[in-house]
């Protein structure tokens, strides 16, 4: 897609937290916002795009995403080497008036801040005050082997809020909980937005539920077991998200109680120490993904949490595979995160 001249290029500083999810989460956020945009680079240290959408658009971004760390401007790119990168901040002045700081990321296994940073400051600091705390603009840099990065600081990431809700805070606890960032990632993946319906029929704490929640989605949790439906509620309460529905419900049996809706996401019971009833878990898993298919809307995406590669082929049998993710917990154990579509 071609933009006119207009447009702005945003430069999305990504977390380390997984190879592949940071990147999908920005693309997801974009999409599910209706963002038109053009990739001009993307890597798992950045992404970088061209759009027409405001400030206020990509606040509304950077409100939704828990895997970047900064969204900026961006000024240029360029090797890392000194006489380029005081050539290329020449060209790329900034007409703010005020206070300035030059902060950096550095991704590179063997080139040194200091001289990168200095040659920076020697562009944008001159004729003005630094002020490293509270800046009236920030100058971010982000170095990497082959190229540096320069933008200015537009948003802030509060990356801090999810480990806040990390579940030994919250007022019911299993220590098999996603992580708040990874479960906000999932539910990004899903392209739900504000006011969409989200399910997810085995929500355990209410960890995704809370995520999404806190987006101001309408969300739906169903479990088996009544004293999980009981401890979500308590979570959801706890952190006033209201627009909530729970039911004690066997994953067979959501179909007669639910109406359709926008998307799923959840995390499938994988293990001994959570509860399967005794059911096989192939079993269990084909009934799953079964039910969800008849309440999920058409083109609708579902997000799931699995145990075994062998699973996915199950949930082929009623979507569109789209993307798997293939993430790490511990030693012991790689999860799967696979995102599906109906059609």
């Amino acid at each position: 897609m071609l933009f006119p001249k207009l447009s702005m290029k945003y430069l999305f500083e990504l977390s380390k937290d997984h190879k592949n999810l940071p990147r999908a989460e920005v693309f997801s956020c974009l999409k599910a916002e209706k963002i038109e945009y053009n990739i001009i680079e993307s890597n798992n240290d950045i992404v970088l795009i061209e759009t027409n959408a405001n400030l206020k658009k990509i606040k509304v971004i950077s409100d939704r995403l828990s895997s970047v760390f900064f969204i900026n401007k961006f000024l240029f790119s360029s090797p890392p080497i000194l006489k380029e990168i005081k050539k290329n901040a020449l060209e790329n002045s900034i007409n703010f008036k005020g206070s300035i700081a030059i902060k950096y990321r550095n991704r590179s296994n063997h080139i040194k801040s200091k001289n990168i940073v200095e040659s920076l400051a020697d562009i944008y600091s001159k004729n003005r005050e630094v002020s490293l705390e509270r800046p009236d603009i920030e100058i971010r840099a982000i170095i990497t082997d082959s190229l540096l990065y320069v933008g200015i600081k537009k948003f802030k990431i509060n990356r801090s809020q999810f480990e806040d809700r990390k579940v030994q805070f919250r007022p019911f606890f299993s220590p098999i909980s996603l992580h708040p960032k990874l479960a906000r990632t999932l539910v990004n993946l899903s392209l739900i937005k504000k006011g969409d319906v989200l399910l997810d029929p085995f929500c355990g704490t209410g960890g995704i539920l809370l995520e999404a929640g806190l987006m101001e989605v309408g969300v739906i949790g169903t479990d088996i077991e009544n004293k999980m439906i009981e401890g979500c509620r308590k979570t959801l309460n706890h952190y006033n998200v209201n627009n909530y529905e729970l039911y004690n419900l066997d994953i067979g049996d959501i179909t007669k109680n639910l109406d359709v809706v926008d998307a799923v996401v959840t995390d499938f019971p994988y293990g001994k120490s959570t509860t399967t009833k005794g059911e096989d878990l192939k079993q269990l898993y084909n009934r799953a993904f079964r039910s969800i298919s008849k309440v999920l809307k058409k083109n609708g995406i579902l997000v799931v949490g699995l145990s075994d590669s062998k699973t996915i082929s199950i949930g082929e049998k009623y979507f569109k595979l789209i993307d798997i993710f293939e993430f790490k917990a511990h030693k012991s154990l790689t999860r799967f995160f696979v995102k599906y579509q109906k059609l």
